[in-house]
């Protein structure tokens, strides 16, 4: 798989070299049916980061590359198909989900919520360390900086196929990426001039992905350089967590999503679940870190 991810990334230049970007797809201009979505390479280059860490960290603490292979397939599975149902739930309620039927929606090309992913896959990975005899809480500090480096690209990819989870109006006069237009996003951007531009044409919206993307690689940033430090199990993991749903939780009040959980949006609703428990946890385990550091 690893090889084939390499090949991938190698053609990437001549799939560019020979497109043109429009409606938030890259549509060949040899073959007027082929296109494909910058959504979907920059999930490629996330999940080929992975495999470049896995394949060094993994031998550094004694773990197979194969079970890193594993665990990545189980990521990619259980991203995906936890964002789609996620993204179905959140919009339920919406005019958009009503334009469709629950199938075309599950099965379309657009639509994808983090937060059901990581819920999925985490729990398919947690499986897979268990089966494999790995303590989950080595594990999942071991895997934190992928995690972190992987919603960079992701959240690129919401930049460059425009896929309309930016912010509202930008009034501040910020230039690109800070604030963008996005007239040939996947998302339509006549509709948000025409709920948010107050009439200006040239209007910009906050590029709230950029934000989240620069956040995340902060992240990945602090976790590599104290990947080696002698912290309590499962702390690493549980910081960035609590890091980003503060940091999730931050950004929703510019972005669009609806408040119709408790008045609050469904990312908002699961971040103060995430934040409580997450630093709950790291928290008890400073405070029993004799105990805590027994590695599995």
């Amino acid at each position: 798989m690893l090889k084939r991810l390499k090949f991938l990334v190698y053609l990437l230049p001549l799939v560019l070299a020979a497109c043109t970007y429009k409606e938030g797809m890259l549509k060949s201009t040899i073959v007027s049916w082929a296109q494909v979505s910058p959504y979907g390479i920059t999930m490629a280059l996330a999940f080929y980061s992975a495999f470049l860490l896995i394949e060094r960290e993994f031998p550094r603490v004694g773990l197979k590359v194969q079970l890193g292979d594993y665990i990545l397939l189980a990521g990619v599975v259980g991203g995906i198909v936890g964002a789609k149902i996620a993204y179905v739930i959140e919009i339920r309620n919406t005019p958009e989900f009503m334009q469709g039927t629950l199938m075309s929606h599950l099965f379309s090309g657009a639509g994808l919520t983090w937060y059901g992913g990581f819920i999925l896959a985490s729990s398919l990975i947690i499986y897979i360390l268990r089966r494999n005899k790995v303590n989950i809480l080595f594990g999942i500090d071991l895997l934190a900086p992928m995690l972190a480096l992987g919603y960079v690209f992701g959240r690129a990819g919401c930049i460059f196929s425009g896929d309309g989870c930016y912010g509202g109006l930008c009034t501040m006069n910020w230039p690109a990426p800070f604030c963008m237009s996005f007239p040939n996003g996947a998302a339509s951007w006549s509709e948000w001039l025409m709920k948010h531009s107050d009439g200006n044409p040239l209007a910009t919206a906050i590029n709230t992905p950029f934000f989240e993307s620069a956040f995340s690689f902060l992240c990945f940033v602090f976790l590599w350089s104290v990947r080696k430090k002698d912290w309590p199990l499962g702390a690493k993991f549980f910081l960035y967590l609590f890091l980003h749903a503060l940091f999730r939780f931050s950004i929703e009040f510019i972005r669009l999503n609806p408040r119709d959980v408790f008045g609050v949006s469904q990312a908002q609703f699961i971040s103060i679940i995430l934040m409580l428990l997450s630093m709950g946890y790291v928290v008890f385990a400073f405070v029993k870190k004799p105990a805590m550091l027994k590695n599995g």
